[in-house]
């Protein structure tokens, strides 16, 4: 699927009818946007415990990275901007039923954009590597005890985020190590949801020489800006080996 020409079929299609797109940069909207629940934009419904068939999706994104960088410091940096991704139908865990507990849910993302400032590295700008396979995978959480699952399930979010430092003056990113982000999530999209890494990660330059540090880092869906139903297709084999 070519990305470029999603980005601008969404482009074309501009946003959900009733909403300012300006309003889309702030922080505080974020969370809980209302074009997120089906609100003034009645873009589309996103009900708690509910399984939904395969689309194509977008929805702001705040992201937070804690990076040190050789010879430049240490900071967090707040960033907001915008991601893609194309949902597959809802799959039976083995041994469960095709309900919201028993099921499992595979995205792939198509594209992350993420930008923000820091007084140490200057403009911040942090993208996916859309030529490796990346993506979440939405899947049973079990109860203690076993036996059961829970309602709330566990997600994993694999990216191989590459980040462009103004004051470095070239892009650095995690090599060949792919950066997990945990979560447990109630709905699909997650809408609100905050995924967190566990570890820190390495980062290198272009010409693969270490040069600092991901040392933490989470992401927050916000408002879902597009949702466009999709004929779902076999999961990508490199992608399923990634968020296995």
């Amino acid at each position: 699927m070519d990305t470029q020409n999603i980005l601008q079929q969404l482009m074309d299609r501009g946003l959900a009818p009733g909403i300012d797109g300006a309003t889309l940069s702030s922080a505080d909207v974020v969370k809980g946007h209302e074009s997120a629940w089906g609100g003034a934009g009645n873009l589309y419904p996103i009900r708690p415990y509910t399984l939904t068939p395969a689309a194509l999706e977008s929805f702001t994104v705040r992201e937070r990275i804690h990076v040190s960088v050789d010879g430049l410091g240490e900071d967090v940096v707040d960033l907001y901007g915008l991601g893609i991704y194309r949902r597959h139908d809802p799959k039976a865990a083995e041994g469960r039923e095709l309900d919201w507990a028993g099921a499992i849910v595979t995205a792939q993302f198509l594209s992350l954009q993420v930008t923000g400032h820091s007084d140490v590295f200057g403009q911040v700008k942090v993208s996916n590597s859309p030529h490796k396979a990346e993506g979440a995978r939405v899947k049973p959480s079990p109860a203690p005890g076993g036996g059961h699952v829970m309602p709330i399930k566990d997600c994993v979010t694999s990216l191989y985020p590459r980040f462009e430092i103004e004051d470095l003056g070239t892009t650095i990113d995690t090599g060949d190590e792919v950066v997990r982000l945990e979560s447990r999530i109630a709905m699909v999209p997650p809408v609100g949801d905050v995924s967190r890494t566990s570890r820190r990660y390495p980062l290198y330059d272009e010409a693969g020489r270490p040069v600092g540090e991901l040392i933490a880092a989470d992401i927050e869906i916000g408002a879902l800006l597009h949702h466009v139903p999709i004929t779902s297709v076999v999961v990508p084999e490199a992608l399923a080996a990634v968020v296995a």
